[in-house]
């Protein structure tokens, strides 16, 4: 078993890696010392011998102390991408759990998962990923977020107060990883949620909605050639006996949309362009000050 050992001096930390060895002279545990790694705070995964570098003690010091977190966090996404080809779910969920416990759902999925994701679109876009590769890589995430989903699932933090919300995906719209990824941070922050992405038609849509009766329904757009598709879930949501008086689109798939030129129905759409995760939260409440029942078109 090793840890890093935490030795103070003259008011500064220093870190040692450490080693327990059994004395069969003594008959005790004993310490060894692996190596000496320098200033505390400057401590990264680089510095572990790398037999060592995914030991949970190993990692939780170096999160705990390092000041350089953007290098700990550059090597966990270089790993990430390799078990994503690998479809190494179970080292996929160490991750997880490793860096989530000091940095929390939300900044795993905003400085992790999310740029390997792109990463793994720009080396398909680039040719350096053939097709099946990406498949893998698309579909060990999904399984990565449903593992999340399911354990958030069991510790419910319900909060009475907090919308209901319907997530959705207009139809032709098969991404649905930003769905799941929406829905795991708001069920962890206690909001009731059922996502029925990907690609529904508009008519299942409203029928759900109408005996669901969310306060919100968010609809994520990953493609711009599904703008039409969205424009009629938009305009079926509107015409229906739904309370919606508002409608917030978003997704990587508006970026290109030029908002100004849109057609009358969706004039009452306002587009989220940019929104990040973290920013999914405040739109909502700041929505839900406003009115009873709103729609909501959201980021991918």
């Amino acid at each position: 078993m090793v840890f890093i050992r935490d030795k103070k001096v003259k008011g500064h930390s220093y870190a040692y890696l450490v080693r327990n060895e059994w004395d069969n002279k003594n008959g005790k545990v004993r310490q060894e010392i692996v190596k000496y790694l320098g200033r505390s705070n400057k401590v990264v995964v680089e510095d572990i011998p790398i037999e060592y570098q995914k030991d949970p003690k190993v990692i939780s010091f170096i999160a705990c102390h390092s000041t350089d977190v953007e290098k700990m966090e550059l090597t966990m996404k270089e790993e990430m991408l390799e078990l994503l080809t690998r479809n190494d779910i179970k080292s996929l969920v160490d991750i997880y759990e490793r860096y989530s416990q000091f940095y929390g759902l939300l900044r795993f999925y905003e400085r992790l998962l999310a740029p390997v994701m792109y990463n793994v679109g720009e080396l398909w876009a680039s040719g350096r990923l053939n097709v099946a590769t990406e498949h893998i890589c698309s579909n060990a995430a999904h399984s990565l977020v449903k593992i999340i989903n399911e354990r958030i699932s069991r510790n419910p933090n319900k909060n009475r107060n907090s919308p209901k919300i319907l997530i959705c995906t207009p139809e032709g719209e098969y991404h649905s990883l930003g769905c799941m990824v929406i829905e795991s941070f708001l069920r962890s922050k206690g909001y009731s949620v059922s996502n029925i992405a990907p690609s529904v038609p508009s008519d299942s849509v409203i029928a759900f909605a109408s005996k669901y009766d969310p306060d919100l329904i968010m609809i994520s757009m990953t493609l711009a050639d599904n703008i039409g598709a969205a424009n009629k879930l938009i305009n079926r949501v509107l015409e229906s006996k739904l309370h919606v008086s508002h409608i917030l689109v978003g997704g990587i798939g508006i970026e290109q949309i030029k908002t100004n030129n849109q057609k009358n129905a969706l004039r009452k759409v306002k587009f989220l362009k940019g929104t990040k995760l973290s920013g999914i939260l405040p739109s909502i409440k700041e929505i839900t000050k406003s009115g009873p029942k709103y729609s909501k078109v959201i980021r991918k």
